[in-house]
């Protein structure tokens, strides 16, 4: 709330990606699913963009249903955290959701659980083998942000707070303002969030 941003949050795998040209060039383009489900707030149109279907027997015996939905078009901030030599470390930095076409969701969806919430991600400065590299988590944790630059913002706060709390955190891609924004202590947060 104090950065003025929605506070709807979920988790996802990273399931697989594939280049696709999404009008301003070929971008790697990840499929992101939840096993369960989204925010609503995180669905194209809402409630009104979202479907519960019963959950796959092969994953959950019992049923249950999922609440999915294609993720909307905008900006993130994506972080994992994992323990690294018996110590938390968190690889952080921002994205964005493009829209695809309807044909290629439903290809993306069919290709991995359809009956899971989607979400088609571009991570910014962050390539296929780079992000596969450091995979020491499946979950990516992904928040909305109203526009790019506030979430470069949000994730450089997001790493100081992580941070303040003895995490080791990694920046990857292209998080602007690493340099000279990143508080070092609590003073200095407070003093980035006025």
């Amino acid at each position: 709330n104090e950065l003025g941003m929605s506070g709807e949050t979920t988790l996802h795998d990273i399931r697989w990606g594939q280049a696709y040209d999404t009008g301003d060039g070929e971008e790697f383009v990840w499929v992101f699913l939840i096993s369960g489900a989204a925010p609503p707030a995180h669905f194209i149109d809402g409630y009104a963009g979202a479907s519960s279907e019963r959950q796959t027997p092969m994953y959950f015996r019992l049923g249950g249903g999922t609440l999915r939905g294609i993720s909307r078009p905008g900006c993130l901030v994506w972080s994992r955290v994992y323990v690294l030599g018996g110590k938390l470390h968190c690889d952080l930095g921002v994205g964005e959701v493009v829209a695809l076409p309807a044909a290629e969701t439903q290809r993306r969806w069919q290709e991995t659980t359809p009956e899971w919430p989607i979400m088609h991600a571009v991570l910014c400065g962050v390539s296929r083998d780079q992000l596969m590299a450091r995979h020491k988590a499946n979950h990516i944790q992904v928040v909305y942000a109203p526009y790019a630059a506030k979430a470069h913002q949000a994730c450089r706060i997001k790493a100081a707070a992580l941070a303040e709390l003895g995490v080791e955190v990694h920046f990857c891609g292209d998080v602007k303002g690493i340099a000279s924004e990143v508080p070092q202590t609590q003073i200095e947060l407070a003093a980035m969030l006025g």
